[in-house]
C-alpha cells in the first residue's frame, strides 16, 4: 500500500514531487532512465492527473544517504546542473515548481537562485526536444 492510499487518496488529495527527497532516498533525479522508470511507476500507481507540484531542490547530501538536507542555493548541491534532467522530462512541463531554499541571506530564494532554475531547465528542454 502507498502512503497514498493509506491517505484514503481523497479526490482532491494530490502529491508534490521533491528533487532532494527523491535523490537522498536513492532515486537518481540526474539519471534520465531512472526519471523515466520514476514518472512511470507514479502514473501507474497514483496517476499523474495527483502529480500537482514539484520542489526542486537540490541536495547537500548524497544519492541514497536517507539525509533531507537541501542545499542551501543552486550553487554547490549534489545535483547541480544535472537537475536539467528532472526537469525537462516531458510529463512533467507545465507543473508548478517550488525552489525551497533559504537563500544567501535567509529570505528565500533570490531572482538570482530562480533565474538559474528556469536557464537549467531551458537548456535541457531544449536538448531534449
Amino acid at each position: 500500500m502507498t502512503l497514498f492510499e493509506a491517505a484514503g487518496a481523497h479526490e482532491r488529495l494530490g502529491i508534490c514531487l521533491d528533487t532532494c527527497h527523491l535523490y537522498v532516498s536513492g532515486v537518481d533525479v540526474t539519471d534520465k532512465g531512472v526519471v523515466d522508470a520514476l514518472v512511470d511507476d507514479f502514473d501507474a500507481r497514483i496517476g499523474l492527473d495527483r502529480l500537482r507540484a514539484l520542489h526542486i531542490n537540490d541536495a547537500a547530501a548524497p544519492l541514497g544517504s536517507n539525509r533531507d538536507l537541501h542545499a542551501k542555493h543552486r550553487r554547490g548541491g549534489e545535483i547541480g546542473e544535472e537537475m536539467g534532467v528532472f526537469l525537462s522530462h516531458p510529463k512533467l512541463q507545465g507543473l508548478p515548481a517550488f525552489l525551497e531554499v533559504p537563500g544567501v541571506d535567509k529570505k528565500g530564494p533570490s531572482a538570482e537562485e530562480l533565474r538559474k532554475v528556469r536557464e537549467i531547465h531551458g537548456r535541457w528542454v531544449a536538448t531534449a526536444g
